[in-house]
């Protein structure tokens, strides 16, 4: 994934599609003369500009529609890994703002928090919840899924993924939903909104190659589904909810792809 692909997976501005629409217009001679009108299409999750229409929205939306390792996916049929690399995290620094794109709110982070898998090493970018969740395991949806996106200087990407259902108020979450701009923009955040939080005392998670799940559904991304579950109140499921609506992709064809699972438990 080139690198201009990450930085469009993290939001910076809305995909949109140019329809030439006829506007009948009468000339100085009396005759009709036909001019196109160009109308724009923002993408979304319903109407026009829905899940369904990302692939046609542009040419640079194109493997939304016509990619082989499109996300999300339902995590089944998955096998054990032979030799799993361990996965480990190091989050020191805090996120400098919160962006409400309209379709998500996510938490920005500067250089310095690495994740490590195996001898490769990635920075958080961002981190984004969804309602409800795009991942499935084993058929089951959950309340909200968390999305910490990280890449590589050279642009290789991979994205953590926590799924959670209801049950008590995540901390973190919070933070998100208290930092974020209740219009389209950006806030500095005021508290203390540290990823270190969010990991896992069980490192075992689900993996595979898949996409980014936004326009323009870029490939591949390496995905690590976490095992462990994490928990959410309604009431923070209904304040994102209220900012962004429902803002989870349709769950995509596998294919001839794999799924692993790793057990490990190296974590504190």
């Amino acid at each position: 994934m080139k690198l201009r692909s990450v930085k469009r997976y993290l939001g910076g501005t809305l995909a949109v599609a140019i329809l030439a629409l006829p506007l009948m217009m009468v000339a100085c001679g009396g005759e009709e003369v036909v001019e196109e009108v160009a109308e724009t299409i923002e993408w979304g999750y319903s109407g026009a500009g829905g899940p369904e229409n990302w692939g046609s929205i542009s040419e640079e939306n194109a493997s939304c529609g016509s990619g082989a390792q499109q996300s999300p996916i339902d995590i089944t049929g998955y096998q054990q890994a032979g030799v799993s690399p361990p996965i480990s995290f190091s989050y020191r620094k805090e996120a400098e703002s919160v962006t409400n794109l309209g379709t998500s709110v996510g938490a920005n982070y500067p250089t310095g928090n690495r994740l490590g898998f195996g001898e490769r090493t990635y920075q958080l970018e961002t981190i984004t919840p969804h309602t409800p969740s795009e991942h499935h395991v084993d058929g089951k949806s959950y309340a909200l899924e968390l999305q910490l996106l990280h890449s590589q200087v050279f642009g290789d990407v991979a994205v953590v993924s926590r799924l959670y259902d209801i049950g008590e108020a995540d901390p973190v979450i919070q933070e998100i939903i208290d930092n974020a701009p209740s219009e389209v923009g950006t806030s500095e955040v005021t508290g203390i909104l540290n990823a270190r939080g969010l990991m896992t005392r069980d490192l075992g998670y689900y993996s595979y190659k898949g996409s980014a799940t936004t326009p323009p559904c870029a490939e591949p991304v390496d995905w690590f589904i976490m095992l462990e579950i994490g928990t959410v109140s309604q009431a923070q499921v209904d304040a994102l909810k209220a900012i962004t609506g429902d803002n989870n992709r349709p769950l995509q064809a596998l294919g001839g792809r794999e799924v692993f699972t790793s057990g490990s438990r190296t974590g504190p």
